[in-house]
């Protein structure tokens, strides 16, 4: 059968099943009464985390907190009082947490950083009818977190406000405030007699390792933003703006390596002229680094994802998340038992990647004797600017982006080894994101983005069409993509559909379907992993809590077919991963995967297809309680390459945090692998019996809840000898071995250094107004002549690529 009937069909089936589940009946628990806020215009509040003012005590609290993770549902083991009332200009949040003395668990951290600690964090539902909002929290120690909220429960912390929040720890407990102005929060324009909003609380008990809620909403039921408590807000019939926010930025940045020196200053405008509406530009925005990714030696043909980090591309930038496949997911939590060091991060699909704004410039063409570092060709580009309004009208929601690229000069090296500077002109962006909701009794929904790319030498589009179901109940959920791609005339398509069913509480079946043809490229301004694909995948996923044995419990069972529009089948597997959580809080992890023998139509980047062995991988690791001063964790996995043979990898990681003010974390990895296929050039390829080390350094010292001084150390090294060379032929076969004299093969060793050293110092000034000092240095051996680890290191820093100093101001203005 042909792959694009296979597709139609399997589509078409998933996607009649999907709509008529609009004609389910429906035994939707009635909703709870709204709750009534007061409004208070004439306080006088000090937002200092003592609850000293007399209004506290005229105030109702909310409902009882009970436990959601795990999820037991059980009242909470002390009580937390919330009250709240608004004024014109905000949302004012008073807690007063009851605890045993002694229990209270204290740690800074940088903005949004999730770890094992106590706190408060308040949900938001904004838009009154579950379409989107926000969240806020307060750590004890002071540290903020917050960020958006998506249907149902898709949270990112990417997004920061100019809100005030503060904690202050007392003999029983610790107390919270908060005020959260209207003018930073998107909210519809007020269509009814009174403005309706849905609110939550939650609060992390990190010495029980438990977190408490209301309402009760834990992760293994599927509601969530849409079972957030209604409240109405009758005096609030218009929502106060602050005008033009002015965020003027200067920057001064020295760099050793071409001993320059540059100053730079720019700004970022954002204006509401209403609640429903934000206009923003950034012009002639410095977006030099203040912190740096992490290091990553990537030897295979799939791209390394990057996340978003600018602030001005992260405001608003929800509306443009087509899909829960578009937002950038986190693998792992830092709450509970020490988990593994992971890089690894769930990969979206997505039609816009901000960070290819000003990333690396367009492939040069180079004359010949001229040759380009890999550093110079990924340099990022500086921009004129850019702009973007976001809003909504009723049901739509919309939003528009433009950016401009300056040109970048590239420096190459002739065959004297001068100096040469090349110019490769900017590139210019455009985005359109329209959206529908209709959220009477679920949710229905349909939008569209489009996106486009200019250069001088060539044009990318894509075009996208969105469409999502929330049954009343939230128990099934659907998400349905369609992708359009045209790069200077060629044209690609896909599609893809995400079906969530819960049945119960604890219980989870996922099913997806994907088809990417073999002309789909949105890598222009988006991110897809890989096209020429069609996949069918189900996840089964149970938890249970509260064992005699265990506190948690979680199974899960994934089992995925990949095949290509050539029909040949290039990934299965049969998943299974076990989490048990001990009464002792501490953590043990077990994966299991097996994966039938497939094809390789990657790695030799379109010279060849082979065979890859059956085999599979195993996974163990085990963590330790994180609110004890001092947690570990270990782990160890075995998988199998393309010939058969083995990998070994080691894992082994500490976290040392005496007091609230220093955290010190420490993570090793090892990697010993026989056989490793890596590509070289054309269709060769060699196999490799390799080593590999991966220290991790990060150490920080908070000289107050605003102030950090931080040193992190990033290091990869690989040694290689080269087994054998193969060649891919045409077609699909096995590969076939190159002879070469065995004296020989030692010119293809692989000895790679990457390491990067970072001393970063921030003080928030006031809220989203920050001075950065930051220091980088950092270097890159691709092709070492050390024969140990300890020259490898030694050679990436003292050889560096980069070696600079930033110092950067950002301040926000009111006008």
């Amino acid at each position: 059968m042909h792959v694009g009937n296979f597709a139609g069909r399997i589509l078409l089936f998933l996607t009649s099943a999907l709509l008529l589940t609009a004609n389910l009946p429906v035994y939707a628990q009635s909703a709870p009464a709204a709750t009534n806020i007061r409004f208070l215009d004439n306080a006088d509040m000090r937002v200092d985390g003592v609850l000293d003012e007399a209004v506290w005590q005229t105030l109702d609290t909310l409902g009882e907190l009970r436990v959601t993770d795990p999820d037991t549902l059980e009242p909470s083991s002390f009580p937390t009082q919330t009250r709240l009332f608004y004024t014109a200009d905000g949302l004012y949040i008073g807690v007063d947490a009851l605890q045993p003395a002694g229990t209270q668990l204290a740690r800074l951290s940088s903005r949004d950083a999730d770890i094992n600690r106590d706190g408060i964090t308040v949900f938001l539902d904004t838009s009154g009818d579950a379409r989107y909002g926000y969240f806020f929290g307060v750590n004890l120690g002071g540290t903020l977190i917050d960020g958006t909220l998506l249907p149902e429960r898709q949270l990112s912390s990417l997004w920061d406000g100019p809100w005030t929040g503060e904690v202050r720890e007392t003999a029983d407990g610790y107390q919270v405030e908060m005020f959260l102005p209207w003018s930073m929060m998107a909210m519809p324009a007020l269509t009814t007699e009174n403005r309706k909003l849905g609110i939550g609380i939650s609060r992390r008990a990190a010495w029980l390792d438990e977190s408490w809620s209301w309402p009760a909403l834990p992760e293994s039921q599927a509601r969530f933003l849409s079972g957030l408590h209604p409240v109405v807000l009758e005096e609030l019939t218009e929502v106060s703006t602050e005008g033009l926010i002015f965020y003027p930025a200067i920057s001064g940045t020295a760099d050793r390596i071409r001993s320059d020196q540059d100053v730079r200053a720019g700004a970022d405008i954002y204006w509401r002229p209403g609640s429903n509406m934000q206009i923003s530009a950034s012009l002639l925005p410095d977006f030099g680094v203040v912190e740096s990714d992490d290091v990553v030696i990537n030897l295979t043909a799939f791209e390394t994802f990057f996340p978003e980090k600018r602030p001005f591309f992260l405001e608003g930038n929800e509306i443009f998340i087509t899909s829960p496949r578009s937002a950038v997911r986190s693998a792992a939590t830092s709450t509970g038992a020490r988990q593994v060091s992971n890089n690894f991060a769930l990969e979206p699909t997505t039609l816009l990647n901000t960070r290819r704004i000003g990333g690396a410039p367009e492939r040069i063409s180079l004359a010949p004797g001229l040759t380009v570092a890999d550093h110079e060709l990924s340099k990022p580009s500086e921009l004129y600017g850019a702009s973007k309004i976001t809003g909504q009208q009723g049901a739509l929601r919309y939003g528009v982006m433009l950016a401009s690229e300056e040109d970048t000069s590239i420096y190459a090296r002739n065959t004297l080894g001068d100096e040469v500077a090349l110019q490769q002109l900017g590139r210019d962006f455009g985005v359109l994101r329209l959206l529908y909701e209709n959220t009477n009794n679920g949710r229905r929904s349909i939008g569209m983005m489009s996106t486009v790319v200019d250069h001088p030498d060539s044009r990318a589009q894509t075009n996208g069409v969105d469409m999502h179901y929330v049954s009343p109940r939230s128990r099934l959920i659907g998400d349905v993509q369609l992708i359009n791609s045209d790069v200077n005339g060629v044209q690609g398509n896909g599609v893809y559909l995400d079906v969530n069913y819960v049945p119960q509480q604890g219980t989870l079946h996922r099913f997806s379907f994907d088809y990417l043809d073999d002309k789909l490229d949105v890598s222009d301004l988006g991110f897809l992993r890989r096209n020429d694909i069609s996949t069918l995948r189900h996840t089964f996923n149970q938890q249970s809590s509260a064992s005699e044995r265990f506190r948690f419990v979680n199974h899960n069972i994934t089992t995925s077919y990949e095949r290509n529009t050539a029909g040949r089948m290039v990934g299965a597997s049969l998943y299974y991963r076990n989490t048990l959580t001990l009464q002792s809080r501490n953590q043990l992890n077990t994966t299991l995967i097996f994966r039938p023998e497939r094809w390789d139509d990657r790695t030799s980047k379109g010279n060849g297809n082979y065979r890859f062995a059956q085999g599979g991988q195993v996974d163990v690791a085990y963590g330790t309680d994180t609110s004890k001063t001092l947690s570990s964790s270990i782990g160890f996995s075995a998988s199998t390459e393309a010939f058969g043979d083995v990998t070994y990898l080691s894992k082994l990681g500490l976290t040392y945090k005496p007091n609230d003010r220093l955290s010190v974390d420490v993570d090793l990895t090892y990697r010993q692998t026989d056989d490793w296929l890596i590509h070289l050039s054309g269709a060769s390829l060699g196999s490799y019996d390799a080593k590999q080390w991966q220290p991790e350094i990060d150490v920080s010292l908070f000289l107050s809840a605003r102030q950090q001084l931080q040193f992190s150390l990033q290091w990869v090294g690989i040694k290689g000898s080269t087994s054998a060379l193969w060649r891919a032929q045409q077609g699909y076969s096995d590969l076939q071995q190159i002879g070469i004299p065995a004296a020989n093969l030692q010119s293809y060793d692989l000895r790679i250094s990457r390491a990067t050293a970072q001393i970063r110092y921030r003080w928030e000034l006031a809220p989203l107004s920050d001075l950065f000092i930051v220091y980088t240095r950092g270097g890159n051996v691709p092709r070492g002549q050390a024969d140990d680890f300890n020259e490898l290191f030694t050679d990436a820093l003292t050889d560096p690529i980069i070696d600079r100093l930033v110092i950067k101001l950002r301040y926000r203005f009111g006008l």
